[in-house]
């Protein structure tokens, strides 16, 4: 009987543990919207677009970092993330790196349309559980031409 009423509790303890680490999930992804603070401004001669096409971006970008790997982001002026993920950022022998981004599915990148490139050194989901808030380390603005 001891033994029923200890697993018992461990269970209804297991179960609202699961049930509230869902609802916060859902809380941080479906009510909050992470706003990305602008950062060092580049010029154009340190970032340039090599090409692009609605679906797929390319940046030249000039090496600053000796980090490897650096957190890349492709947003619109309403802060949605378009295009996101981790590139290598650092090669030996060179003074630029280039990063081949894919809009994510149902998105595209679109002419006369004005976004932003946000480089950082943490995926911003992971700072999402603390602060509403992400510093772009770089940040430069750009519209795409039309083609």
């Amino acid at each position: 009987m001891k033994k029923l009423l200890v697993s018992s509790l461990i269970l209804i303890l297991f179960m609202g543990m699961i049930h509230c680490a869902s609802y916060m999930d859902k809380y941080y992804q479906g009510s909050q919207k992470i706003h990305f603070y602008h950062g060092h401004k580049l010029q154009d001669r340190f970032i340039s677009i090599l090409n692009f096409t609605n679906e797929e971006i390319e940046f030249k970008i000039r090496r600053g970092s000796s980090q490897k790997y650096l957190y890349h982001i492709v947003i619109d002026e309403e802060e949605d993330r378009i295009s996101e993920g981790w590139f290598p950022a650092y090669k030996i022998k060179t003074e630029h790196y280039t990063v081949r981004m894919k809009a994510k599915k149902g998105l595209s990148f679109q002419p006369g349309k004005k976004y932003r490139l946000c480089v950082g050194s943490m995926n911003p989901d992971l700072v999402y559980y603390h602060t509403n808030s992400y510093k772009c380390s770089v940040d430069y603005e750009f519209v795409l031409p039309a083609k």
